[in-house]
């Protein structure tokens, strides 16, 4: 009969990754073996640790109690077995980060390829999700925010030098509509604005006149919670919309949008990396931070500071 501790990997693995086929994906397994021992925990401790449909496995209420117990021992488990095989000095194991789908296009994907370069041995999981997770819960090594949301827990590192709010249209929408000189013309426009999944606040928009800052709520038309939907909606002539310069450098490039009220942008603190304050940080972390911030010296400034 397995012991309690042979047990836990299994349920650990389900429990993350809410599947028997990934969790024995995971640990090189079958799943009826996955199955199997997960029944023989459930009657070692006498309780139902998963609800299962033919759809999806979730954790029972006795099953997140006992899990929200052991994850963090897991973690730790895992940070020494990781520092043990990294002795020789290469960071390995899997580095799991949860972070937006935005900061995910722009800071991350450009750099990965040297990234994977220069470790080979690490593996990166990027869990791409505008609402916030419990890192230690979910079992992330770190998050990426903007340093607004971030809760006061936190070690946080800045990642990059700060993201200047753009106000862009297309040509067509311009040249049917015309172009506001003042923000408070916005009124007369068509907006679209995004809706932060979390909360479920409407993101303000944010101005900057040389000497204040200042934040105007704008008359939405169409409202998304999804930014390539914005970038998208606003080439297709739909409107308005504040987007991150870095967010449509390409399309600003290209000519499919223009900028409008470029006296008045804003830069945003930008984000950072962030982790639970006092928790032991793995060799595969400080990599993946070290290069973070490396690639942030080679950034360019945002215009006005």
């Amino acid at each position: 009969m397995s012991s309690l501790l042979q047990l836990l990997p299994f349920f650990d693995a389900v429990a993350k990754l809410g599947s028997f086929t990934q969790a024995a994906n995971h640990l090189g397994v079958t799943p009826p073996a996955v199955s199997q021992n997960i029944r023989a925990l459930e009657a070692l401790l006498g309780v139902r640790l998963f609800n299962r449909t033919s759809r999806s496995v979730r954790l029972s209420d006795e099953g997140l109690a006992f899990y929200e117990k052991i994850a963090p021992a897991m973690g730790q488990i895992e940070i020494a077995a990781e520092n043990a095989s990294s002795q020789r000095g290469e960071p390995s194991g899997l580095l799991r980060i949860t972070l937006p789908q935005l900061a995910a296009s722009m800071l991350v994907m450009p750099y990965l390829p040297e990234f994977h370069a220069r470790y080979p041995e690490l593996k990166l999981e990027m869990f791409t999700d505008d609402r916030f997770a419990d890192l230690v819960l979910d079992n992330f090594d770190a998050g990426i925010r903007m340093q607004r949301m971030l809760q006061k827990d936190m070690v946080a590192v800045p990642i990059d030098n700060g993201q200047q709010h753009v106000i862009v249209a297309s040509p067509g929408y311009l040249a049917q509509h015309g172009q506001p000189e003042t923000p408070q013309e916005l009124q007369q426009h068509d907006c679209m604005r995004y809706r932060f999944p979390g909360s479920g606040k409407l993101e303000p928009w944010y101005f900057n006149n040389g000497t204040e800052h200042l934040t105007l709520e704008v008359n939405e038309r169409l409202i998304f919670n999804e930014n390539q939907l914005l970038k998208d909606a606003a080439m297709a002539g739909l409107g308005l919309t504040q987007r991150f310069r870095a967010a449509v450098h390409q399309e600003l490039q290209s000519g499919q949008l223009r900028e409008v009220l470029q006296d008045f942008s804003n830069v945003a603190p930008g984000f950072f990396i962030y982790f639970p304050a006092g928790r032991h940080m793995p060799l595969k972390l400080r990599a993946f931070i070290d290069f973070m911030r490396e690639k942030r010296e080679q950034q360019i400034k945002p215009i006005r500071a």
